[in-house]
């Protein structure tokens, strides 16, 4: 009996502890399930390599930088030339159709009369610019350096996802999204940062400090600012920048054994790429003025062969018979 009494205080004291933590566990439960379910708690417990890799867990996601908004920049000074014409409805149209912008803004002085145009129309919202003259002081009367101008302007006070008027879309844009600010390499005989596409964040530093770089701009030379500078600031800025490889962007390129393999041969696959730059201006006279809905249905051709699809998004009622190139 003696011993019996001696231990009597044990059985109530563990009774005691028992109840304590039940206790601080129900008052505190809420915190504690909120703890488990934080991003930061879920990061420290994978860095630890505590996780289960078979459980259904969702991952954090990334923040979106850049908005899923389209921007062409359309610059007919004279409203007479630069018709919109059959391969810019077919650009226009990849991009819509692949990429499936919230918006799509077209930047023009006038607006096109063209067939081409009325088509698309419905599907962008205008946006009225400005005839560049001047950058800090500088002037500028290529067309193509004044686009370059807009182009960065609008991407900085925007963002989104700018594009050449002669840029097929053969993949979505989703995953680019979740960077500052995206180019692609352009390689030939030297490599280049080509700005017929270019993604990014309102503001990014990196489109900044390239727009910056025009304070020196010489409209007498031709790929200095558009090309060679964000390329050579690249390699400073790395950080600043997401670059894609040849491939992603801007390959085949403008040279005649690319147009070539393009356009004229079925044995190139586009099917690891973002984009196909028509390169317009070396491949215009070649083979862009031949380009009809019946030669990209009948020729077998590695362009003709990635862009069919397209095709059906032409109205039902389109009659081949009077297909006129610039509408």
């Amino acid at each position: 009996m003696a011993s019996l009494h001696k231990n009597a205080w044990f059985f109530p004291f563990i009774l005691g502890i028992t109840l304590l933590a039940a206790g601080y566990y129900v008052i505190n439960f809420h915190n504690i399930i909120e703890l488990a379910s934080s991003q930061s708690h879920y990061e420290n417990y994978l860095n630890k390599g505590l996780g289960n890799s078979d459980c259904n867990c969702t991952a954090p996601k990334r923040t979106q930088k850049v908005p899923k908004i389209l921007h062409y920049v359309y610059l007919n000074e004279d409203p007479a030339s630069l018709p919109f014409n059959f391969t810019h409805w077919l650009a226009f149209t990849s991009a819509i159709e692949t990429i499936k912008p919230e918006k799509t803004y077209f930047h023009c002085i006038h607006e096109p009369k063209s067939y081409w145009y009325q088509l698309i129309k419905p599907k962008v919202s205008i946006m009225k610019t400005r005839i560049v003259t001047k950058i800090f002081g500088n002037p500028v009367n290529i067309i193509q350096h004044k686009s370059d101008i807009i182009r960065m302007e609008v991407l900085r006070d925007f963002g989104g996802i700018y594009l050449d008027l002669d840029v097929i879309v053969l993949q979505p844009f989703d995953d680019l999204l979740y960077y500052d600010f995206t180019m692609g390499i352009e390689k030939t005989n030297q490599s280049t940062l080509c700005n017929a596409a270019i993604v990014s964040r309102p503001f990014a530093p990196f489109l900044t400090r390239w727009m910056l770089g025009y304070k020196d701009f010489d409209d007498s030379d031709w790929s200095r600012h558009s090309i060679r500078l964000p390329y050579n600031m690249s390699k400073v800025y790395s950080n600043d920048i997401h670059v894609l490889n040849a491939t992603a962007f801007f390959w085949p390129t403008w040279m005649d054994e690319h147009l070539d393999l393009a356009y004229a041969s079925n044995n190139y696959n586009f099917s690891n790429q973002y984009i196909y730059h028509m390169w317009s201006t070396k491949s215009y006279y070649k083979y862009l003025q031949y380009l009809s809905p019946k030669s990209i249905k009948s020729e077998e051709t590695s362009f003709n062969r990635v862009v069919r699809k397209f095709l059906n998004y032409l109205p039902k009622d389109f009659n081949e018979k009077n297909f006129d190139f610039d509408g």
